[in-house]
């Protein structure tokens, strides 16, 4: 994402947490931008798009510092450090939260309650994934149900760090937390069958298969629109321009493994270089919608596909 388009969204974030989202108009936007509403049209197709990218920028920072840890130590170690991590990081989000939490934003349009959903769920199976690497065989037949109190769990004392005023331990927190699930998870006798299954889940499972092709299907056209926006270069920079995309295409969403990381950069830095003004805009939006997939297929490849 341009740096440009970023300051656009952080500050369109703080207003929609001061005004509320529908007190907020797109004069107001481009006035506190300093732009004409010519160019936020440029940037963003409407007022509901930005509300999408600002829930896609903020979220997807949020799910990253959740997850991410350097591998060092035993599992146990390495979830204590990464609730530590999502608790320590909430006053960042203030506003963001705010503004989650003042306003029906699911209601805004069938996209944005799509994403907010899918968010809910790709945390589940976040939750299932790092409770088997926890506890191993012992959660295993209840995990649903574990993952689904654990969310609760954790959601609600988010919201108390929101509201505290002083800054909390985040580590004495998570080692709190973790100290209970500890209990849940061995609190289950040997023959109580779980309330959740993978059947009963089937519906939520089903809904992220929907959206994945959803988004593979945004990607494509994407790429159609940076073709066709290439063949109005010069006939040999047209040419290889034409054939950069298709490589970053196939390799993207015609090969049976992960994309190659390395070769998705080294193609997206040679388009960025070769971006000219017939193709300028049709690459930008290309490249939002690469680093939306990547950023979901990432989360993807170690979570629910587990399950």
């Amino acid at each position: 994402m341009d740096e440009r388009r970023t300051q656009f969204i952080e500050m369109a974030m703080k207003l929609f947490a001061e005004k509320g989202y529908h007190a907020t108009s797109i004069q107001d936007l481009v006035d506190a931008w300093g732009i004409s509403k010519g160019a936020f049209y440029h940037h963003f197709a409407s007022k509901e798009d930005l509300l999408l990218a600002v829930l896609r920028h903020y979220s997807e920072k949020m799910v990253a510092e959740l997850t991410a840890d350097d591998g060092e130590g035993t599992e146990k170690e390495r979830w204590i450090r990464q609730l530590s991590a999502h608790f320590s990081h909430i006053h960042e989000y203030k506003d963001f939260l705010r503004m989650i939490m003042s306003e029906q934003l699911p209601k805004v349009n069938p996209e944005v309650e799509r994403y907010m959903f899918r968010q809910h769920g790709r945390l589940f199976w976040w939750y299932c994934t790092r409770l088997e690497d926890v506890y191993g065989e012992a959660v295993r037949p209840y995990v649903y149900d574990v993952a689904m109190m654990i969310n609760g769990i954790v959601r609600q004392y988010l919201f108390y760090c929101f509201f505290h005023e002083e800054a909390l331990n985040a580590d004495e927190i998570a080692r709190f937390l973790a100290r209970r699930f500890d209990a849940i998870v061995a609190s289950f006798a040997a023959d109580e069958p779980p309330l959740l299954t993978k059947e009963s889940l089937a519906p939520w499972v089903e809904l992220e298969e929907r959206e994945r092709q959803r988004q593979r299907e945004r990607l494509a056209s994407a790429f159609s629109a940076a073709r066709a926006a290439a063949r109005e270069l010069r006939s040999k920079q047209a040419r290889e321009v034409l054939e950069a995309i298709a490589a970053l295409e196939e390799e993207l969403l015609g090969r049976d493994g992960s994309p190659r990381a390395y070769l998705v950069e080294a193609l997206r830095l040679y388009l960025r270089q070769h971006a000219a003004p017939p193709l300028a805009d049709a690459l930008a939006a290309l490249n939002d919608e690469i680093q939306a997939y990547q950023q979901s297929e990432r989360w993807e490849r170690e979570t629910w596909r587990k399950h």
